[in-house]
């Protein structure tokens, strides 16, 4: 492998080690101590597990539990001294070392960190200043949130918290998951999720990974939503490649970083919750219709309109309602944790438990979740910190979406009476039901059980007074098993499943991390200081699969032990990145920074004839309010401009730019004999796709900082996109590879207010609100502009040079009721001569707001609304149901011209049925009663509230399905319909914390 530049940067950090060892000793002489006490300002106790630094080198401190620290060996001088803690404003004081003494310094901290000056961890390992950074990063105080709303899972946890980061929801299934989109998508062909940081190590985040969704019709599981959001302390959203430059390959859609929670030096403080609520199904289901004439024949509108017949009576049933299939869903979640430590370790683990029973009797959810994190002071010079991660959990999942076994289609897709015909009083044996009945589709099993640890050991090292090494060390392994079972004799839909089937799917996912940075700290002079940080990176994943099959299943028997005819397969995917980078940071004056960084990369899946690539950042942040020049304005507290430019990418698959073959037998002399068949056409000169991207904007704190406002603007190109194209089969390879040809932009812009409207010692009021917008457009497909047409049926979305990626593209009509009968035939309609562009199939702008408030000192009341619009929404269930001729604009009269013309297109044309998909809504609403002390005291506690939540409760939309966030085909990258899916439940919940 070459690997010339990464070695060039390794020995870069060589030269910066003996570097170390030859100025170690000489800096040891004549040094002096700072000390001193860090208390809470709100309630004037100390606060332990406070880091000290000493700016411009690497010499900290941590306070113990009587908050107290000690930094020693400083060389005499003036330095500056500042206490960073989570949760609270950064501190900074000067002060002067003499030789052999002691100076002290105490500081007070502000809880609820101002945001200028909050802590987060950059792609180095190592902690900065958001001031520092030239880029912005969303932050998300996730111990809080999960107090005050008590999410779900790990992506209700991130719903509409930052904006520019849209989880967009696939439907209402108990255990599914969401896409994660950051900053609109990058790519055509490759996945656009971003990567998953937990502790400094990446872990799996691959969406729809062992193609569960092939047995239930298209949902499947998030690996995200293993994470127990009671596990997490913050997270942070590094948004695109001008601040996730040093994060490499497959940074170009962000990266999400997760700090789990660790422990303080004070007594051990355990918290135990327990929680549980219900779940309901809350979607507007629309009835089945019949439209009859005298004689009990059918007559549709569109037969009366051509004087066919005359409708005299219309029938309606609607099985979901009254035959409904739905249950109350209940929840249930029990966590427990405990932390604490001393001055020299400290600790932090949990266990939690949750059971979620969905609204179908086949939907199920169990998982159990441990976790540890440890970190140890083994020396002034050094700490380390190891935490490890397990989850257990099984979950079984109904039929549903693109599914003729679907319990949702079979009632979307009934019939509009329950009896055997019109007006006869024998009952319908599917009660309605056209494929199946519900109790049928409940006995086709489907399920996944996984296993999964996750392990992480970071060392900070600091040899020197200037100089750090970081390293980190990190293991995801996710054991995957998906089992699929039809009992023979169940499903009468056709013969193959008459006779049963059956699938065994083991899976396993193993990602490995390590990472080496030194970083140099330096005062150039009393108002410059300087960190240069060297580090290499490595990752390896790799997913192994083994799928098992059968048919003809044997009665009594309960898997592929029983299949008559076996099918088997495997796959191996193997996915390694070796990067090094360099990164030079300038300060002046603690005011003005300027960072500079370049990375290089090596990654197994670029073809053999690419090398490595470089993507370079450079960026500057500047507190100009802080300038001696800056105009002092009362109302101003601090007023930062910032921008960033960087370049991040994408590597393309594991095979696709390998020529390689696969095993198959076939039949010769009547026998079978092994042969092989061509797998993949290869490109050896494929490379990454590359995402650049520029970013600028600005930060302001007013009125004594009890206002906080963010705006940023980005514009962001993404070129080298892989591109199928096909060969000519005179080549003698009738097969697609992948070129490097797309091209795609995102422009888009991000606001953000945080305002503390009332601070009263008897109330408290708080308010974030946030907007956001992406213009995403297709720039290039190949030379010639080819569309890349897909979607549901095969051709309703697109890849069109010029429109947004994925958009709706259809066939335009007309209609006029020229005959005045309100009644549209079929030769009052005209169509266009080619498809035309209907519009984005994900919004393009959005907003969010949310609010709290205590009052009465036990009281507080938490509410988020969130938006989002510039969206068509493809209604293919409605367009079926016309198909099958069931829908009000088929059969009711007085149907709207409007629906009358889009059931009469509907078996040609999709068009009529793109609906408006924005919506507003009430996302959460919590209230939390927080017990006075005695309460809690009378069982030996020291705290007690209760918290009461009620999620997706209301919706505003004009979306005329039953809810516009759903998506039948759940995390699939681009493809988006509304096709016979169960929308987002109603849940509400009840839980109390209870600390020792």
């Amino acid at each position: 492998m070459n690997a010339f530049r990464i070695r060039q940067l390794l020995g870069s950090a060589t030269a910066i080690l003996l570097l170390a060892v030859v100025v170690a000793e000489p800096v040891q002489a004549q040094q002096g101590t700072v000390a001193g006490q860090v208390t809470d300002k709100s309630n004037q106790q100390p606060v332990p597990g406070a880091s000290v630094l000493i700016v411009g080198t690497s010499l900290q401190g941590r306070t113990s539990r009587e908050g107290r620290y000690t930094v020693t060996n400083l060389p005499p001088g003036r330095y500056n001294v500042q206490v960073r803690l989570i949760g609270y404003a950064t501190a900074t004081q000067p002060v002067t070392v003499a030789s052999g003494q002691t100076a002290t310094v105490d500081f007070i901290l502000t809880p609820a960190a101002v945001p200028l000056d909050a802590v987060i961890v950059s792609a180095t390992g190592a902690e900065q200043l958001k001031r520092e950074l030239g880029n912005t990063v969303g932050t998300i105080d996730a111990a809080k949130i999960t107090q005050d709303a008590a999410p779900s899972n790990a992506s209700d946890l991130l719903n509409s918290r930052i904006p520019g980061v849209e989880v967009m929801q696939s439907g209402g299934t108990t255990g599914t998951g969401s896409r994660i989109r950051i900053r609109g998508a990058t790519s055509l062909s490759l996945r656009n999720e971003p990567i998953i940081v937990v502790d400094g190590v990446r872990v799996d985040n691959t969406p729809q990974s062992g193609n569960l969704e092939n047995f239930t019709g298209g949902q499947a599981p998030s690996r995200l939503n293993d994470l127990n959001p009671d596990d997490v302390e913050s997270v942070e959203v590094i948004k695109g490649p001008s601040a996730a430059a040093l994060y490499g390959t497959d940074a170009a859609n962000g990266v999400i970083q997760i700090r789990t929670k660790q422990g303080r030096p004070g007594p051990t403080k355990w918290t135990a919750s327990a929680g549980g609520g219900t779940l309901n199904d809350r979607g507007d289901w629309p009835a089945n219709y019949f439209s009859r004439q005298a004689s009990g024949a059918s007559c549709r509108l569109s037969s009366q309109a051509r004087g066919i017949c005359t409708i005299v009576g219309v029938d309606s049933f609607n099985p979901l309602v009254q035959n409904s299939p739905f249950r109350q869903g209940v929840r249930q979640q029990y966590d427990v944790s405990a932390a604490g430590g001393n001055e020299i370790t400290t600790f932090f683990v949990s266990g939690g438990f949750e059971r979620e029973r969905g609204v179908f009797q086949s939907n199920d959810l169990r998982k159990t979740s441990l976790r540890a994190n440890l970190r140890n002071q083994v020396s002034r010079l050094m700490d380390i910190s190891a935490g490890v991660g397990y989850v257990s959990s099984v979950l079984a999942l109904p039929q549903n979406d693109n599914n003729d076994q679907g319990i949702v289609a079979s009632g979307l897709l009934g019939f509009p009476f329950d009896t055997a015909a019109p007006n006869v009083g024998v009952p319908d044996a599917n009660g309605g039901y056209r494929f199946l009945t519900p109790q049928q589709a409940y006995q086709i099993a489907v399920t996944q059980r996984i296993e999964r640890f996750t392990g992480n050991l970071n060392i900070n090292f600091r040899p020197a007074s200037f100089l750090t090494m970081i390293g980190t060390a990190g293991y995801d392994v996710t054991n995957q098993g998906d089992n699929q079972l039809t009992p023979p004799g169940v499903i009468p839909l056709d013969q193959n499943r008459l006779d049963g089937n059956a699938n065994a799917n083991r899976a396993q996912t193993f990602s490995y991390t390590a990472s080496f940075a030194t970083k140099a700290s330096f005062r150039l002079s009393p108002v410059v200081n300087s960190n240069t940080t060297v580090g290499v990176q490595f990752f390896k994943s790799v997913f192994q699969q083994v799928q098992a099959s059968g048919r003809k299943v044997v009665a009594g028997t309960s898997g592929l032990g029983g299949v008559v005819v076996p099918s088997v397969g495997d796959t191996t995917a193997p996915f390694v990145t070796l990067g090094g980078y360099v990164e030079e940071q300038v300060g002046l004056r603690d005011r003005l920074y300027v960072t500079a960084a370049v990375r290089a990369d090596k990654n197994s899946s670029f073809g053999t004839n690419f090398s490595n690539i470089l993507y370079p950042k450079l960026s500057g942040s500047w507190v100009i309010s802080e300038e001696p020049f800056f105009p002092r304005m009362s109302w101003l507290s601090s007023l930062r401009v910032r921008a960033a430019w960087g370049k991040s990418g994408r590597a393309p698959g594991t095979l696709d730019a390998l020529h390689f073959f696969r095993p198959v037998a076939v039949a010769a002399n009547g026998t079978d004999v092994p042969a092989i068949t061509i797998g993949g056409a290869g490109n050896a000169n494929l490379k990454p796709e590359q995402t650049q991207e520029f970013e600028t904007g600005f930060d302001a704190d007013v009125i004594n900082q009890r206002i906080h406002f963010e705006a940023t603007y980005y514009n962001k190109d993404s070129k080298d996109g892989l591109i199928a194209v096909q060969l000519a089969p005179s080549i003698g390879e009738s097969f697609t590879r992948f070129d490097n040809l797309g091209e795609v932009s995102n422009k888009g812009y991000e606001l953000l207010l945080t305002a503390q409207v009332v601070n009263r010692p008897d109330v408290q009021w708080s308010v974030t609100a946030s907007a956001w917008g992406n213009k995403n457009r297709v720039l290039k497909t190949d030379s010639i502009g080819t569309p890349i047409i897909f979607g549901l049926g095969g051709a309703t979305q697109r890849h069109q040079v010029g429109y947004p990626a994925g958009g709706y593209w259809g066939t335009p009509y007309t209609f006029a009721d020229t005959s005045g009968d309100g009644l549209i035939k079929p030769a009052e309609i005209t169509f266009g001569s080619a498809d035309t562009f209907q519009g984005s199939s994900v919004p393009t702008h959005g907003a969010s707001l949310s609010t709290e408030v205590n009052f009465l000192k036990h009281f507080r009341v938490f509410g988020q609304f969130d938006g989002r619009w510039g969206n068509k929404l493809d209604n293919s269930t409605e367009s079926f149901r016309c198909i099958f001729g069931i829908c009000a604009g088929a059969r009711v009269p007085g149907s709207s011209l409007a629906d009358q013309a889009a059931a009469l297109t509907a078996p040609s044309v999709e068009t009529g049925f793109f609906q408006d998909g924005g919506f507003i809504k009430l996302r959460e609403v919590s209230l939390t009663y927080f017990a006075p002390a005695t309460w809690a005291s009378r069982f030996g506690a020291s705290s007690l509230s209760i918290t009461a939540t009620g999620r997706n409760l209301v919706t505003w939309t004009n979306y005329r399905g039953p809810d516009p966030e759903v998506n039948d085909i759940g995390q699939f990258n681009f493809s988006v319909a509304d096709f016979l899916t169960q929308p987002p439940v109603r849940q509400f919940m009840a839980r109390v914390n209870v600390t020792f």
